[in-house]
């Protein structure tokens, strides 16, 4: 370790004050930064900037064209929320997330379980079910909704299938890590007491676990929302597919706009039930 001063104690003895890499991190944090600057730089060709107001407008905006004998007003621009296609969208989207969040959910558990190394001391078998949830969690959602939807058609139940799969991947990633970090006492009480590990687990290690386990799953729901819009693009449905065809149109892109808010305020209420849950949790 680097020294930059040596004190002498009072018994004579010389100590050696560690060196501050305070200055090399931020020094190569900067560096980073700067170097990725350039590389942005490097491709300024392709950014095309002038355009981000022209989107912002077609986008938040209600659309008007004397050519095309088009003129809708912000009344129009927000009465669009309230039809029916908006309602059953934004509800195959909400079962989507919500369904997918607990077929995740509940599938994780087993599975957390094996690939906790506390509690599965076997190392051929948590080495083993690691790697797995590993190369589940590799998998982006996108391209499970693809393969979703090439076996089963369009549908809110290719996007069930990708939901779930991103909820279990994540779920159990979490939940095996906190599993280990928990106190063991009770679980090798009950074991001494007679108990299999089934028993010992779901008396011991389930109760300190369910708080965090209720909160990994609201904070997934609420991924799992945003995650379900963009799902539509490749046919799951939901609200996606409505912007995606919205988006096709140059005069209905303002209809995106309305939707983009309402995913926004969707969000926010869902961000503060999750704080609410996480409060009573705690």
């Amino acid at each position: 370790m680097l020294a930059t001063k040596t004190y002498t104690l009072r018994s004579g003895a010389k100590v050696k004050q560690p060196f501050n890499k305070t200055y090399i991190v931020a020094l190569i944090a900067i560096l980073l930064f700067v170097a990725s600057g350039w590389l942005v730089l490097q491709n300024k060709g392709t950014l095309k900037l002038n355009e981000l107001g022209t989107i912002l407008k077609q986008l938040f905006t209600p659309t008007q064209s004397d050519a095309f004998n088009i003129h809708h007003t912000w009344k129009d621009y927000f009465s669009y929320l309230l039809t029916a296609e908006i309602r059953e969208a934004l509800l195959d989207t909400l079962r989507m997330s919500f369904v997918g969040s607990v077929v995740g959910s509940v599938l994780c558990l087993p599975f957390a379980i094996l690939c906790s190394q506390n509690i599965v001391k076997t190392k051929w078998i948590y080495v083993p079910m690691r790697f797995i949830i590993n190369l589940v969690r590799t998998m982006p959602t996108m391209v499970i909704a693809v393969i979703a939807v090439s076996l089963i058609g369009m549908g809110p139940l290719a996007g069930i299938i990708a939901t779930s799969i991103f909820t279990f991947g994540i779920m159990t990633k979490m939940l095996y890590e906190c599993i280990e970090a928990l106190d063991m006492g009770p679980f090798e009480a009950l074991q001494s007491c007679g108990a299999n590990k089934t028993q010992a687990f779901f008396y011991s290690i389930f109760p300190q676990l369910l708080p965090t386990y209720i909160g990994y799953f609201v904070y997934n729901f609420e991924i799992n929302v945003r995650t379900s819009v963009v799902l539509g693009y490749v046919g799951a449905g939901g609200l996606g597919v409505i912007i995606q065809a919205n988006m096709d149109g140059l005069y209905t892109r303002s209809r995106v706009g309305a939707i983009l808010m309402l995913i926004f305020v969707i969000v926010v209420i869902l961000q503060a039930f999750t704080r609410w849950i996480r409060g009573k949790l705690q």
